[in-house]
């Protein structure tokens, strides 16, 4: 009787098993092939942290690789100001943070939240959606799917 060897695959089954900052990164880089993986990731967690409460955003931070929960901590660069968020100071922050022209966020958002989704438990996934204002919501639904990814 022969024993094959198994070959280790990435699990994306939420609460960090299986998962690195590597991988998740490389996730992201599928996703956005033309931006830099780790400054797009860091960019939408700086606006998320604006949006979700510190509650969501710890338990959002627990469900990570521990290696890659510090992209979570308070942004530097745009210092938590407590302050409703409306959707152009949304999109003009995740761009300047980025670098980007404000036309390409939707796709930085479609393509961070695809892998993120991917490395989060449905009820996190529900939590994170509940707390996201209407004109965001539409975006993280679509990431779940694969589906209406902006050109």
């Amino acid at each position: 009787m022969s024993m094959q060897k198994q070959e280790t695959t990435q699990s994306w089954s939420g609460l960090g098993v299986g998962t690195d900052r590597k991988s998740f990164l490389a996730a992201v880089s599928a996703q956005l092939p033309d931006f830099e993986a780790e400054r797009a990731a860091e960019a939408v967690f700086c606006g998320l942290s604006e949006l979700l409460s510190d509650g969501l955003m710890r338990q959002l931070r627990e469900q990570l690789p521990e290696d890659l929960r510090g992209m979570l901590d308070a942004c530097p660069r745009h210092p938590r100001e407590g302050g409703k968020v409306d959707r152009d100071d949304f999109y003009l922050q995740v761009a300047n943070h980025l670098n980007a022209e404000p036309e390409n966020v939707r796709l930085v958002l479609h393509g961070v939240f695809a892998a993120l989704r991917a490395q989060l438990t449905e009820q996190e996934a529900g939590r994170i959606e509940g707390q996201l204002p209407r004109w965001l919501e539409g975006t993280w639904a679509a990431a779940k799917r694969g589906l209406d990814r902006p050109s």
